[in-house]
C-alpha cells in the first residue's frame, strides 16, 4: 500500500509527560468512573459506619489506609506508563520520527522497526494539546503529537479510526 499522508513527528519530555497524565487520570475518572468510585463510595460507607459505631480510631485508620493505596495505585500506573514513555524517548534523542497514514493503517518509523497498526486496532483518539493518543487496549496507547500533523491527515486519521469496525 502507498502512503496517503506523511509527517514529521517530534517527541519531547514535557508532551509526552501531559500526555502520560492526560492518559492516566481520563482512564481512571472518566473512562470508567464506576470502576473508580464505586470502590471508594464502598470503603468510605465502611469507615462512616464505623466512626459513628464508636470504634473512631479503626475508621480513621481504614480510610487512611485507603486513600494511601490509591495514592499508590495512581502513581504507580502513572509511573509505569512514564518509564515506558520515557524509553522511547530516549531511543529518540535527537532524531525524528515519521508518521506513515496509509489506507490499510498507520505506521510509525522510528529507531525500532516499523510495523502497520492496522485501522480496527485503534480503539479510539483520545485528544489532549498537542497530542493525540491512539487507544489500542484498555492500558495500551500510541502518542502521536500534532506539532508537524497536516489537518488533512489527522482528519483522515479520525475518519479511518471512526469507521473501522472495533476488536472485541
Amino acid at each position: 500500500m502507498t502512503d496517503r499522508y506523511v509527517f514529521p513527528l517530534r517527541y519531547d519530555e514535557k508532551l509526552m509527560r501531559s500526555a502520560v497524565t492526560g492518559f492516566v487520570t481520563r482512564a481512571l475518572f472518566r473512562e470508567a468512573p464506576l470502576k473508580t468510585f464505586l470502590p471508594l463510595a464502598a470503603i468510605l460507607v465502611a469507615c462512616a459506619g464505623l466512626y459513628f459505631s464508636g470504634d473512631h480510631e479503626l475508621a480513621v485508620e481504614l480510610f487512611i489506609a485507603a486513600v494511601a493505596i490509591l495514592a499508590i495505585f495512581v502513581f504507580s500506573g502513572w509511573r509505569m506508563h512514564w518509564r515506558m514513555m520515557r524509553g522511547k524517548i530516549e531511543a529518540m534523542r535527537g532524531r525524528w520520527a515519521m508518521a506513515r497514514l496509509r489506507d490499510d493503517g498507520v505506521v510509525i518509523d522510528g529507531p525500532d522497526p516499523a510495523s502497520l497498526l492496522e485501522w480496527p486496532a485503534i480503539r479510539a483518539i483520545w485528544r489532549f494539546e498537542g497530542v493525540w493518543l491512539l487507544i489500542l487496549a484498555t492500558n495500551h496507547f500510541v502518542a502521536l503529537p500534532l506539532a508537524g500533523a497536516p489537518k488533512e491527515a489527522l482528519d483522515f486519521l479520525e475518519a479511518h479510526v471512526a469507521e473501522a469496525p472495533s476488536q472485541p
